[in-house]
């Protein structure tokens, strides 16, 4: 589900083009050899990916620039980097094609879970949302664009309430990521938001009828954010945006050891091999390979045990510490798991009947093991770290610009998703 649509985009130029680019073999057109070159406008870094169609996917070309760090909280300054830097990345990875699709970025999207009443059968769904707009966003409709997606059944019966998750998205950005992609002379075929890009990364994982029972938990914890995403299958059920990050950890080293956040951010990204503070007790350790245990047999149940794009399980590796020597991040982290245990109580509460039975994580933050197996245990689920660039077939000769897809990469899942998910404009 993309964050863009035809009618609202209508005043964008080169939309028919972009069509056009689209169309199926029912029409007679010949599809592309390539699919889609995939732009992830990210917080810490601007990715770029192609693939082949296949199964499983062939790498054609990724490159990735890192933000500048005078740009990493400024939102403007970074996007004006972003477009700026998008056409000599292109032209340097030799990306083939002119179709483009993007991401919107998860802290320029507003997102709201609003129960719509309807008044009576008659009245459409896309009406009432648009109404629903200023009181539960608190923006006008004409200012941004939307788009929705409902989580219950959409009953017809005057009175009825309907579950939807309403996602919104200032116009002006809308226009500028778009510019920025066809300075590259590219054609934008598609642009959604970040939820749904990062879930359709892992449809593979849910290629069978029975599969839409299993309900998962995506933790994407980014620079500047953790996005939260309930699957069930593959269909997005909750999504929620919390403002907190790498770059939380990162000031909080700073205050500890006295030094910049570059440097912070620096030596909490180097390797720990100093054990950790506190053993696990054997309680944790029975409870971690029960979990381990509960995984397997899930895992066993939807065939996907051996599908590649996920880490070993979390609970039985070995502890690694949450940060460096001399910190202390327990604090940020317990806010953060809070903030996640509510958006659990939330989901349990809208749908009762549908535990959820695995926590995946995503963001260039989860290569940290030590802070996953934190949330994990926090939790009590079994939990995984993504890296769904390993199931990407590859020879080891394509360009690869900023990037080493020898080394567990689970910040690409967006990217990877808006390869393979649909186009929409």
């Amino acid at each position: 589900m993309g964050l863009a649509s035809l009618r609202q985009l209508g005043s964008i130029a080169r939309v028919g083009r972009a069509l056009s680019a689209t169309m199926t073999n029912s029409l007679g057109v010949r599809p592309p050899t390539q699919l889609p070159i995939a732009v992830d406008f990210g917080t810490g870094s601007l990715k770029v990916l192609q693939l082949e169609p296949g199964e499983p996917p062939r790498l054609v070309s990724a490159a990735c620039e890192p933000t500048p760090k005078e740009c990493l909280t400024h939102h403007e300054s970074r996007l004006e980097f972003q477009t700026q830097r998008l056409p000599s990345l292109v032209r340097e990875a030799g990306f083939k094609g002119r179709r483009a699709v993007c991401a919107i970025p998860a802290w320029a999207t507003t997102c709201k879970h609003v129960q719509i009443t309807r008044p009576d059968a008659t009245t459409p769904l896309d009406t009432l949302v648009e109404q629903a707009i200023p009181l539960h966003l608190n923006k006008e409709p004409h200012d941004v664009v939307h788009r929705y997606l409902t989580v219950s059944a959409v009953a017809e019966k005057a009175g009825a309430k309907v579950e939807t998750i309403i996602m919104a998205v200032d116009r002006e950005l809308v226009r500028r990521l778009m510019a920025g992609i066809a300075a590259c002379k590219l054609e934008p075929v598609g642009m959604h938001s970040e939820f749904a890009a990062a879930l359709h990364a892992f449809d593979y994982v849910h290629r069978r009828a029975g599969d839409v029972a299993c309900n998962t938990l995506y933790l994407d914890i980014g620079r500047g954010t953790t996005t939260v995403e309930i699957s069930h299958g593959k269909n997005l059920a909750f999504t929620r945006v919390i403002d907190l990050g790498g770059r939380s950890l990162d000031e909080a080293v700073g205050q500890q050891l006295d030094c910049d956040i570059e440097e912070a951010h620096r030596i909490r990204r180097e390797p720990v091999t100093s054990p950790p503070s506190a053993a696990m007790s054997m309680a944790e350790r029975a409870s971690g390979k029960a979990a381990a245990a509960d995984l397997d047999a899930m895992l066993d149940r939807r065939a996907a045990k051996t599908a590649p794009g996920f880490g070993p399980h979390l609970h039985a590796q070995a502890e690694v510490p949450l940060g460096p020597n001399k910190t202390d991040l327990t604090e940020i982290m317990e806010m953060l798991a809070d903030e996640v245990r509510m958006c659990l109580r939330f989901h349990a509460a809208q749908f009762p009947e549908k535990k959820v039975e695995r926590v995946v994580f995503l963001g260039g933050e989860s290569r940290n093991v030590g802070l996953c197996q934190y949330i994990a245990k926090s939790l009590k689920l079994p939990a995984q770290m993504a890296d769904p660039m390993a199931r990407i077939a590859r020879t080891g000769k394509e360009p690869c610009i900023g990037v080493d897809l020898s080394q567990p990469q689970p910040g690409w899942a967006v990217a990877m998703g808006l390869c393979l998910g649909p186009t929409d404009l």
